[in-house]
């Protein structure tokens, strides 16, 4: 993360794939969009070591919803 994304130019538009109050967007903002230097200033979990982000990120996270891999395959153009 730090290494490819982080790097990036600060103006970098960033456009979430889940939205606050989704299953999968549990503590996102409600902004529909955001930029990588806005991230970096105000989002805290980017300032963590890899280990920490991943436990933070982790912690509570709910199952995968029924039929997930299903959906990832026609997103993917792999559906049957």
């Amino acid at each position: 993360m730090h290494e490819k994304l982080l790097s990036l130019p600060e103006t970098l538009e960033i456009l979430p794939a889940h939205f606050a109050g989704s299953a999968c967007g549990a503590g996102m903002s409600g902004k529909p969009s955001s930029t990588l230097a806005f991230e970096k200033r105000w989002n805290g979990v980017l300032s963590l070591s890899e280990d920490q982000f991943v436990r933070t990120i982790g912690e509570g996270m709910p199952p995968k919803p029924a039929g997930l891999e299903a959906i990832l395959r026609f997103n993917q153009g792999r559906a049957p």
